[in-house]
């Protein structure tokens, strides 16, 4: 019985010898920009998170094009053995393309605001006034490339230095003071919690705030939807046969003009919330929007409300 007892302890003292062992050398293939190769390897689509499990530890990377690239293109990486996180050198092949440049508000104590939101994610600036890529000579906000493509903040934080998880063991943390690539310096936090996938920008070396990486019900301006129902009516005739002229509707009015529907449909418009993020989809009138300035009149023709704007006479 001792005998197999014995057997027991040295075949389970050289599994964890080469579970160890195996893992080191995936470690060293990593910091060598190389994936590892002693483990299982699984796929998130939603995320493009691609999951490394070995016999003692587990890696991750962000995935940019597909499973099979090499580490170097990737991002988010990252290695745990045990309990213990360690680093993983940044490691580039290719030439940066572009630089970040912001402008930094001096004696800040606001809190973050969004900069930019759509259905897949939502983008905060804190203590930042701007933040503009440039590429060459040309210099354009950072939101004009994120509506063209939102995944340029993948293209960002795979230049920045990745420094590990935040103690909510959920959150990315980027740091960056290389000259090279930004002006002022940069930190970069990317959220990974349930129904909040935010990416927050702030200068260098900002701690991470209270309000980071929290649950706020502030996109309606960025998301909202236009749903006309309404249908033009035929024109009606008099009896000489004379197309009568479609009365116009005056749906809303400033200081300065009417805002004037060619047809009576403001009450077949709805403004839609959808639902996203964990939350239920909302709806509203368009008169409600208006009246309790939930949206501008300017907002909703950028969305594509189409309406006619009269100037007022002098005296109305």
């Amino acid at each position: 019985m001792r005998a197999v007892l014995k057997a027991i302890r040295n075949a389970l003292i050289i599994i964890i010898v080469i579970g160890f062992l195996l893992a080191g050398l995936d470690y060293v293939r990593m910091n060598s920009g190389e994936v590892p190769i002693f483990n299982i390897s699984s796929f998130d689509s939603k995320t493009s998170i691609q999951t490394y499990r070995g016999f003692f530890y587990v890696a991750e990377r962000k995935v940019k094009a597909s499973t099979n690239e090499p580490l170097v293109d990737s991002s988010n990486i990252s290695f745990k053995i045990l309990t213990f996180d360690l680093k993983v050198p940044r490691k580039f092949t290719k030439e940066d393309t572009f630089t970040v440049e912001t402008e930094v508000i001096s004696n800040c104590h606001e809190k973050a605001k969004l900069y930019y939101a759509n259905l897949k994610v939502k983008v905060y600036l804190y203590c930042l006034d701007s933040i503009n890529l440039k590429d060459g000579k040309n210099s354009k906000p950072l939101s004009d490339y994120i509506a063209k493509n939102w995944r340029i903040l993948d293209d960002i934080d795979s230049k920045l230095n990745y420094v590990g998880l935040h103690k909510d063991k959920t959150t990315l943390m980027f740091f960056d003071k290389n000259d090279d690539f930004t002006n002022n310096g940069l930190t970069m936090y990317r959220c990974h919690k349930q129904n909040i996938n935010d990416v927050y920008f702030a200068p260098d070396d900002t701690r991470f705030m209270d309000d980071f990486c929290t649950y706020k019900d502030d996109d309606f301006k960025f998301i909202f939807e236009i749903e006309d129902l309404s249908e033009k009516p035929e024109p009606e005739v008099d009896e000489e046969g004379n197309e009568i002229e479609i009365p116009k509707e005056i749906f809303y009015s400033d200081n300065e003009y009417d805002y004037v529907f060619e047809y009576a449909k403001k009450d077949k418009i709805t403004i839609i919330q959808p639902a996203i993020r964990g939350r239920a989809e909302r709806k509203y009138s368009l008169q409600e929007v208006l009246n309790k300035k939930m949206l501008t009149i300017v907002e909703l023709k950028e969305k594509g409300l189409k309406f006619e704007k009269v100037a007022k006479k002098k005296g109305e």
